[in-house]
């Protein structure tokens, strides 16, 4: 059994054919291993307080958890903030109590509403304003596919005269990819125009961060607005197509085009039905009132001016008796009796009698109030070449009908027609062995890459790094002695 003495001597002649550069990298990774080892069993793990702080909210936090001697850690630009686990609950408790993190919607209207009395009203409506711009801002960048927004409000003060009162407008930057910027400007221009009396959305300009206007869309984003429309309809017509005709030649035997005739054009009606067969009802109502009596006195009592006017008859008749008052057959009306009353010689009694006549014209009518689409399709023009070998007992005048048939738009034109497709050449065997095997040869290049590596470059380094370490330095040769003449 060897001796430990021995053991150490070959450990320490082996550890002396070890290049210095090896030695220094050992000394650095053992080094940097135990600062980290040291790091980690100092204190217990680093859990996150708060995510996505604004630089400003950031650096109130900060300054708090400084003041309560709690240690933190920042990460991902300072957006991150970090406290070790069992200091979590008593920091967000501790930082509630002075209402940190605050957010900026918060901040501006406890600002608004801790105003003092002194404020002038300029002042709460540029801070009403400003708060109003905040909520904007925080209910855009909830929206799908926007990273952030910022809103300008423009609202002109009050005046007394209506007509010289002046229109609110506003404008919304935003931060997001082309597609979610076109999908969500009018959305945008929508909230904006409800959250502010008397804008409209046409007054709202929507604009990304690179320049681009996404609405409301004019010149050229109106063209590309309409050019994706279009093409949607295309698109889901020669979809509609290929369902048709997959099932009855299969797939790949049959090329389809469509081209769609959109019209842009924007309406409004109004239209007023009167009946079904514009009839007019008319009703017509009278009534006859009558007051007081014949035989009633009028004046006052005891007076000279209260005798009835004397007679201007020019003949006194003959007075009639009651007999003859009685013989009066019975459909005499009230004017036969007054002259019997004026023939008897007592005057008549006033009366009052009036005439009512009531005409009601009855329009049978209705209104609405029509607002046409954006857009329709007017026509729709299809172009189909079908394979002749796949066809089989179908013509083209059945497919042609079939098509047709599909789509329910004022004008639909199809033409279809009958060909010889090229066969695709058939796959060759070798070319799919090839790309059976493309795993294994990159495999083996990697391996082959690898090993050029080792053997081309780091063994000869290491033998090279090895023969310098075990050079020895060669003794100066002696220096020659010069024979000496006596003089």
């Amino acid at each position: 059994m060897p001796d430990w003495r021995s053991v150490l001597q070959l450990a320490r002649a082996r550890a002396a054919r070890v290049p210095m550069m090896a030695w220094a990298a050992g000394g650095v990774v053992v080094a940097a291993l135990g600062v980290v080892l040291s790091m980690e069993l100092s204190g217990g793990p680093y859990v996150a307080l708060y995510d996505g702080l604004t630089p400003a909210q950031g650096g109130k936090v900060i300054a708090q958890l400084q003041k309560l001697g709690i240690p933190y850690e920042l990460q991902n630009a300072g957006e991150l903030i970090l406290v070790p686990a069992p200091d979590l609950a008593a920091a967000r408790l501790r930082l509630g109590a002075t209402d940190l993190p605050q957010d900026d919607v918060s901040a501006k209207w406890s600002k608004l509403e801790d105003a003092p009395m002194t404020t002038t009203d300029a002042a709460q409506s540029a801070m009403a304003t400003q708060a109003l711009e905040a909520s904007l801002a925080q209910s855009i960048e909830g929206m799908s596919g926007i990273q952030s927004a910022q809103v300008y409000l423009a609202l002109p003060r009050e005046t007394p005269f209506l007509g010289d009162q002046p229109k609110p407008a506003a404008s919304v930057v935003i931060t997001a990819d082309a597609t979610s910027a076109q999908s969500q400007g009018q959305a945008i221009a929508s909230l904006v125009a409800g959250a502010v009396p008397g804008l409209h959305a046409d007054q709202v300009n929507v604009e990304t961060t690179s320049g681009v206007v996404v609405y409301p869309l004019q010149g050229l984003g109106q063209s590309q607005a309409q050019f994706h429309t279009v093409a949607a309809v295309e698109n889901k017509a020669a979809s509609r197509i290929a369902e048709l005709l997959t099932p009855m030649l299969g797939a790949g035997n049959f090329r389809t085009d469509v081209s769609a005739d959109v019209d842009f054009t924007q309406e409004r009606v109004k239209q007023i039905t009167f009946g079904p067969a514009q009839a007019v009802a008319h009703s017509v109502s009278s009534q006859n009132d009558r007051t007081g009596s014949q035989d009633a006195a009028i004046g006052i009592p005891g007076a000279l001016s209260n005798e009835p006017p004397p007679a201007t008859a020019a003949a006194t008749p003959p007075i009639v008796t009651g007999s003859a008052n009685a013989s009066a057959s019975g459909g005499a009306s009230a004017s036969a009796a007054g002259k019997s009353a004026a023939a008897a010689g007592v005057p008549a009694g006033p009366h009052d009698t009036s005439k009512s006549l009531d005409q009601t014209f009855q329009n049978d009518q209705s209104e609405r109030d029509i607002t046409k689409p954006d857009w329709t399709v007017k026509g729709i023009a299809v172009s189909v070449v079908l394979n002749r070998a796949a066809l089989g007992s179908a013509t083209t005048e059945q497919v042609k009908a079939a098509i047709a048939a599909a789509f329910d738009y004022p004008q639909v034109r199809v033409n279809v027609l009958a060909a010889a497709f090229n066969a695709a050449p058939a796959p060759s065997r070798m070319a799919g062995l090839a790309q059976s095997a493309a795993p294994v040869t990159r495999a083996m290049l990697e391996l082959m890459a690898a090993a050029a590596l080792l053997f081309g470059f780091a063994l000869p380094l290491g033998r090279r790094l090895t023969v310098l370490g075990e050079r020895v330095p060669t003794p100066a040769p002696a220096p020659l002695l010069m024979p000496q003449v006596a003089p």
